[in-house]
This record gives C-alpha cells, sequence and structure tokens, in this order.
C-alpha cells in the first residue's frame, strides 16, 4: 500500500506541468552523460533559439510545456563542457526523451590569450552594452525556495510563477519589478514549532544574483586591485570556447567578498555564468549574517543578446533563536519577452520585505497545469512525500478537536490583530510664541526650612522641536484609533500624550498609494522650563501632600494644556510596510494651567518622587521682568506641522 501511494504521489508531481486545456503539450526528456550514462543535472534547455526553455533537476530530467506555435521549431541542450545538442522536435505528445552530451574539453594550449587575464576580463566588462540587453526586457521564470533541516528534510517547500522586469543592461543596478503572478506552499515544520518562517526578499534573486546587471565585485574595475585572476583549463558552451577564469582575494587582501570561477566567451566576451561564494570579509560585510554564502548564474542566447537564465543561492546561519538556516532558492527563466513590455504597476509588484511563505495557496502537484517549471529531483519527492504521508497519519491519532486547539486560535487571534497595527515617529514645530524674559521663581513652604529662589533666562525663540512616537489599530480598512506619546526638546522640556481616530483614503488605488488624511485627537502637553539643581535641607518636606525626602531636587515652571486637535495631510506609501506622512493641525485649547514641579534627584530612579504646586499658591513667588505674575511669558500658537514614517507589522 504504501508503495503504491507513494507511485501515485510521484505521478502527481510529474503531471504537474500537464496543460489545463489542448493549446499546449509536453515534452518530457533525460540528458545523460554520453560516455558514463549518469544523469547531468543543470543542463540548458531551450526551444526556438531559447524563447523558451528550462533546466535539468538532479535526475537530468525536464519537463517542457511547448506552444502549438513552437511544435516545428529546433530543440537544443547545452552545458558548459559539453557538446551542443540540437534537433527538431519529435512529435507531441510522446514518449520522454534521451538526449546525450559528448565532453568537448579545451585544452589550454588551444587558449590564444592575447593579453593578461585581467585583461580578458576588462574587456568582457566594457562589452557588456554590446552583448548584453539594452532595452527593458521581461522574464517569466520558475521560482523555489525551501528550508532544509541538518538531516536535509525540507521544512517547507514555496514556488512561484514570476514575471521578472530587467532593466537595460548599460545601467548597473542590481534593482528592478518582480510580480508573483502564482503561488504555493507546504509547510512541514513539526506542529506547534514556537519558531515562524519569516525569509524575505528570495523571488529578488532574479535581480540580487544577475552578477553582470549589478558589476559585481569581481567584475568590477573599482575592485581589481584585490583580487587574483588566473586562467584555469578551458571549455565549452554550445560549441563555443570559453576563458574559464578562477578568483579570489589577493594574499593579505580584506576587502574582496567573493572566490570562485567565471566563464567569459572567446568570440564575444560576454560573460556566460559564474558560480562564487562569500569570502569571511564578505560574510562580514554583508547586511545579513550567515555562516554560508554560495551562489551559481548562467546566462543564455537569445535573438544576438546574453538573458539571464538561471540563479541558484544557498545560504547558512546560525539564527539567535531556532534551528539552523539552510535556505536555497532557484530561479529559472522559462520565456523571454524583449518585445516593450509595460512595467508592472505598483500594487502588482513584489516587495522586497514581502515574506513569500505567507502564501496561503497549499501545495498540490496539479498546481501548475500548462506552464515550465523545473522538475523537483527524486530525492526532494520522496522527502515531500514521506512527511506530507507522516502529518497524514499523525493525524488520524489527534483527537477530534485538534483543529481547534486553543494556541493554534491564539496565534491566530494574535496574526489577524498584527495585520491591522501599525506603529510611527513623526518630528514637527511645536507651535510656541517665545518672547526674551528674565523669569525669577521663589518657593518657602509654610512649616518647612526649604527656601528656594532661581534665576533663568528665557531666550527668544521661533521654533521648539517635537517628536512622537504612535500606535494605531484600524478598525477598518480607513477607520483607525491611535495612541501617541510625544517629548519637547531644545530650551523647553516636556512629555504629552493623544488619543484620537484618524481617516485615510487612498486616492490612487491602482498605483502607488497616494492617501488623503483626516483626523480628530484630545492632546495633553507639557512646556517646562528647567531651573536646576538644589540641596534640600528639610528630609520631612511634603509638597501638596507628597513626600519629598532626598537630598536633592530639581526644578522647573510649566504650563500644562489640554486641547482639541484637528489635522490634514497626506500619506505616501514608499513600500507594502513603509508610509511617509505629512499632517497640518489645529489646537483648539480647552484648558491650562501654570505649575511649579519639583522632583526628587538622588535616591534609587525608580522610587524617587514628584509633585507639583498649582498657581498662583501662597508660597510661590513668581515674576517676570520683575513684575509678579501668575502667567509665564510663552503663549501657546494654534499651528502644528509634522512629518513622519509609518510601520505596518503586516
Amino acid at each position: 500500500m504504501n508503495a503504491w501511494l507513494r507511485s501515485f504521489w510521484l505521478l502527481m508531481v510529474l503531471v504537474s506541468t500537464l496543460p489545463a486545456g489542448a493549446q499546449n503539450t509536453v515534452l518530457r526528456g533525460r540528458v545523460l552523460d554520453a560516455e558514463t550514462h549518469q544523469p547531468i543535472p543543470n543542463a540548458q534547455v531551450g526551444v526556438a533559439d531559447n524563447r523558451i526553455g528550462t533546466s535539468t533537476n538532479d535526475d537530468g530530467r525536464f519537463a517542457l510545456s511547448i506552444p502549438p506555435a513552437y511544435t516545428q521549431e529546433r530543440l537544443t541542450v547545452a552545458l558548459l563542457g559539453y557538446k551542443s545538442y540540437s534537433r527538431l522536435l519529435p512529435p507531441l505528445p510522446g514518449p520522454e526523451l534521451v538526449v546525450e552530451l559528448k565532453i568537448s574539453p579545451a585544452a589550454l594550449g588551444e587558449v590564444q590569450v592575447t593579453g593578461s587575464v585581467l585583461g580578458i576580463v576588462r574587456e568582457a566588462v566594457s562589452r557588456i552594452p554590446r552583448n548584453y540587453p539594452v532595452r527593458p526586457t521581461q522574464l517569466t521564470g520558475f521560482y523555489r525556495e525551501s528550508d532544509n533541516d541538518p538531516a536535509g528534510q525540507p521544512r517547507y517547500l514555496a514556488e512561484g510563477l514570476l514575471l521578472a522586469f530587467k532593466e537595460p543592461y548599460q545601467r548597473r543596478t542590481a534593482e528592478g519589478e518582480v510580480q508573483i503572478k502564482q503561488s504555493r506552499k507546504v509547510d512541514l515544520r513539526p506542529d506547534r514549532q514556537p519558531i515562524r518562517i519569516d525569509w524575505a526578499g528570495g523571488p529578488f534573486i532574479v535581480h540580487l544574483g544577475d552578477f553582470v546587471h549589478r558589476r559585481s565585485q569581481f567584475i568590477n574595475p573599482a575592485h581589481f586591485k584585490d583580487y587574483d585572476y588566473r586562467l584555469a583549463l578551458g571549455s565549452t558552451f554550445q560549441d563555443r570556447p570559453v576563458y574559464v577564469i578562477t578568483f579570489a582575494p589577493k594574499a593579505g587582501n580584506r576587502r574582496a567578498d567573493f572566490e570562485g570561477r567565471m566563464y567569459i566567451d572567446q568570440d564575444s566576451y560576454a560573460f556566460l555564468g559564474a558560480e562564487w561564494h562569500y569570502t569571511p570579509a564578505g560574510l562580514k560585510s554583508s547586511p545579513n549574517s550567515a555562516d554560508s554564502r554560495a551562489l551559481r548564474v548562467a546566462y543564455q542566447l537569445y535573438a544576438g543578446r546574453w538573458h539571464l537564465k538561471t540563479v541558484w543561492w544557498q545560504t547558512k546561519a546560525r539564527l539567535p533563536i531556532g534551528p539552523p538556516l539552510n535556505y536555497f532558492g532557484e530561479f529559472l527563466t522559462t520565456t523571454i519577452d524583449t518585445a516593450q513590455t509595460p512595467r508592472p504597476g505598483y500594487t502588482e509588484r513584489a516587495q522586497y520585505r514581502d515574506v513569500f511563505l505567507h502564501n496561503a495557496v497549499a501545495y498540490d502537484s496539479a498546481f501548475w497545469q500548462g506552464h515550465t517549471t523545473l522538475l523537483p529531483s527524486t530525492a526532494l519527492q520522496k522527502s515531500l512525500f514521506d512527511q506530507q504521508r507522516q502529518q497524514q497519519t499523525d493525524s488520524l491519532f489527534k483527537p477530534a478537536e485538534a483543529g481547534t486547539d486553543p494556541q493554534q486560535k491564539q496565534l491566530s487571534a494574535f496574526d489577524r490583530f498584527l495585520k491591522r497595527f501599525s506603529y510611527g515617529s513623526h518630528v514637527g514645530a511645536w507651535p510656541l510664541d517665545v518672547p526674551a524674559a528674565g523669569l525669577t521663581v521663589a518657593y518657602a513652604p509654610a512649616g518647612s526650612g526649604l527656601q528656594v529662589q532661581r534665576t533663568a533666562r528665557v531666550n527668544a525663540q521661533d521654533l521648539t522641536i517635537i517628536t512622537q512616537f504612535e500606535y494605531q489599530y484600524a478598525l477598518t480598512q480607513e477607520l483607525a484609533v491611535s495612541l501617541a506619546t510625544q517629548r519637547l526638546y531644545r530650551q523647553f522640556k516636556g512629555d504629552g500624550w493623544e488619543v484620537g481616530l484618524s481617516y485615510e483614503h487612498n486616492f490612487n488605488s491602482h498605483r502607488r498609494p497616494l492617501y488623503g488624511r483626516a483626523g480628530l485627537g484630545y492632546i495633553r502637553q507639557t512646556v517646562g522650563l528647567p531651573l536646576g539643581t538644589f540641596d534640600n535641607p528639610d528630609a520631612g518636606l511634603r509638597v501638596s501632600g507628597t513626600h519629598l525626602g532626598a537630598d536633592e531636587l530639581s526644578a522647573r515652571i510649566q504650563t500644562v494644556s489640554d486641547a482639541l486637535r484637528p489635522s490634514l495631510g497626506l500619506g505616501i506609501e514608499l513600500s507594502h510596510k513603509f508610509e511617509l506622512v505629512a499632517d497640518a493641525s489645529y489646537l483648539v485649547p480647552l484648558r491650562s494651567k501654570t505649575q511649579l514641579q519639583l522632583d526628587e534627584e538622588s535616591g534609587f530612579f525608580l522610587f524617587r518622587s514628584s509633585a507639583t504646586v498649582d498657581l498662583p499658591a501662597a508660597a510661590v513667588d513668581l515674576r517676570v521682568n520683575d513684575q509678579p505674575t501668575t502667567r509665564l511669558p510663552w503663549q501657546q500658537q494654534p499651528w502644528l506641522l509634522s512629518i513622519g514614517l509609518r510601520y505596518r507589522v503586516r
């Protein structure tokens, strides 16, 4: 029974590329070494001069979806070091096609080097505009990522059909748009595992791994001085002789981040591919810490230009919490479009910080229908089958209420909360009118030995800085409640808080969101002028019912204001996570009071006390420019301007 189930599951995986209708047929084949008859992985399989294509898996097998328009075209199979294979497509559908590749080495003595090895690399770099696309190109491709445990068993597997928009190669860049057209996942982690997989940016290896487009360090003239380049034994690719050049840091050099080899066509000086790993210096300078990181990249010729064909990426890292990460990602170009295709709209683009595993589509063997994919190896198929079968077996022995596990309910509720939660920080100009003035405060509480007289100079000031940290929870898609704390800086000090409602409407729903913002808040803010510290001669001092027994006290004179704060503003989304906002507010005063505040400055900080005396008070004499008063010289103004950055957790 187990053998039957395994065979059935493998059959379902293999038919994953069957067409939904009659418009496409599937060519299946296996690529072997002509001498050893061993499977050849990573061989490039193309039809119609590589207009469409795929690559072989670890077992040498491939499955290629052939549109009716291409059934009379030629099939080509190529790999570095082998003679290329070419023939007309066989009648489809048909049996598995067996392709045998013959080794075609090029001896070192046959390679005519007219200059230094570095000279070859320089020439290849200078010819990038001649060998690679000079106008925008769109690649359709298949993406797969996984994270394996120490035994090599996948913890999860995620796959996607991507559209990758590539900028012209004259401009050096590692950026570009990626659109996830379809995707699926299988999560094979044990139940209740507390560590969440939040690996970000995986589909972007189509841009990050393109070493020619980004002019990676080992082909960047600014870093040639850091590398030692050597010519290795030559080989061929698509029956074209190539230079095989190894690169490594020069002795004692700590600025070279990579080590590996690259393949350069002897006739056109085009980079046909490279394989490399990060050096210890490269791992240290990388923004994401890792124990090792390796890449393998290949290009293919189409319409006289070389286009990205495959990217293979592996990262191993020990995480602060949870098991070690063994990430594996690969991208395979299946279709090349050199027409002037429009860029994908903002709402259709994937963002680098999007987590690919958040896809809600479950893994199933028939999901891809007629799309060309990269076939999983037999070992991967078996691993997935065994783990899914074990999960199904375990579920048979769980109680019926297992699906309503309270812990899972709590996690789901927490996820729903996070999807509505955002926070951000703002900086603005707090509206104070501050003329220059002299200020004197005398305080002598009755029945105490404390007598304080402090003099301060108030400097004229046009701008007072306020910072705010805000938490927001969305009630609906447009309406949210918020809670914020705020603090004043420069000459005045003070803390405050605000609660309110905000409304945000997207005026640009089909492109980068542009939001109109409106809000209403209730705000309380303290504006204080520090008066310095002094010794406390009275260990039993009580101020407004509060005991202040510390040896050292500090004083400040302040206003405490309550106000309503209606606001209008704009917000623009920088990414799916971040939004830049700007608001103009009008403060409607409700009440205000003047206070003298005393704080303990010595003793354990958690047990220090504060007390305030509301003015006017018999124990306090306040003078401004030597004139008795109960009002401080600064005045609250109505307009408040701020700019900030909001972050959405989900």
